[in-house]
């Protein structure tokens, strides 16, 4: 069965893939890396638009505590999320407060809010590969007060 949220408005019954994502993302927005990669399988690769290599488990657990040490209020809303056949669509914005140093930038104490899309493939109840879709150089912009 496939559902379509929008901020938070459910059509139907979600999927336990859909609900996979949903656990892993509340763990992340309350501060847990460890409780958001559970939902992953060890060797899931990550595919992030601009890079040739995927990120592994160990990339995107460096990555994210990066994140969390450096902006305040970490959290990803979810302004859509929809999936079927074992795959997950979800359209999210990252918000936080730059308070930490990233990326060699000292904190600017500035508000982020970075769109992204990303797919994820599911078997035996974990994700086992991801696709997303961004531009990060917007977070960096952000930060940065760059126009």
């Amino acid at each position: 069965m496939s559902t379509v949220t929008t901020s938070g408005e459910s059509t139907t019954a979600a999927s336990p893939e859909e609900e996979l994502i949903r656990r892993s993302v509340a763990a992340l927005n309350a501060g847990d890396v460890e409780g958001y990669l559970s939902g992953f399988c060890p060797d899931a690769p990550r595919w992030v638009s601009g890079l040739d290599k995927p990120l592994t488990i160990s990339d995107i657990r460096a990555n994210l505590t990066q994140l969390t040490a450096a902006f305040d209020r970490l959290h990803l809303d979810e302004d859509l999320l929809f999936g079927a056949r074992s795959f997950v669509c979800a359209r999210w914005t990252l918000r936080g407060v730059h308070v930490g140093d990233y990326g060699g930038i000292a904190p600017t104490h500035r508000d982020i809010a970075v769109e992204s899309c990303e797919i994820y493939a599911l078997a035996g109840g974990k994700v086992c590969e991801s696709w997303v879709y961004s531009d990060m150089t917007s977070l960096f912009d952000q930060i940065t007060g760059r126009p």
